[in-house]
C-alpha cells in the first residue's frame, strides 16, 4: 500500500498544545477530524489525549487552537463542552481566553 491511498492526520496534545506524531490512515478508514485519540506525547512524556486535525475539513489546527486557548479540555484531555457550544459562547462574549498556545 502506497501513501497515495493514505491521508495524513496531524494530532495535537490537549495538555500542552504541541504537535504530536502524525498518523497515516488508509483512505476511507479515517476518523472524523476533531476526534480524540490517546497517543504518547513527546513533550509531556506520557500518554495523553490528542485531537485529530485535517486541513480542508470542518476541524483544522485553527479550531484546535481556539479550543486549547479557551480551556475547553479537562485534565484528562476530554472536552468540557462541544466545539459548537464553545464557539457560540465565544461569539456571545460569555467566555474568554485562559491561555495562549505559545506559552
Amino acid at each position: 500500500m502506497g501513501k497515495d491511498n493514505c491521508i495524513m492526520s496531524e494530532f495535537y496534545c490537549t495538555q500542552c498544545g504541541r504537535r504530536g506524531i502524525p498518523v497515516w490512515r488508509k483512505g476511507g478508514r479515517g476518523r472524523p477530524a476533531g476526534h480524540l485519540k490517546k497517543l504518547w506525547c513527546l513533550y509531556c512524556g506520557e500518554e495523553t489525549n490528542h485531537v485529530e486535525c485535517k486541513e480542508n475539513t470542518h476541524y483544522t489546527f485553527s479550531d484546535f487552537k481556539i479550543e486549547y486557548e479557551y480551556g475547553n479540555f479537562t485534565e484528562d484531555g476530554l472536552r468540557k463542552i462541544s466545539y459548537g457550544e464553545l464557539r457560540q459562547k465565544i461569539n456571545n462574549g460569555l467566555i474568554e481566553k485562559v491561555r495562549d498556545l505559545n506559552e
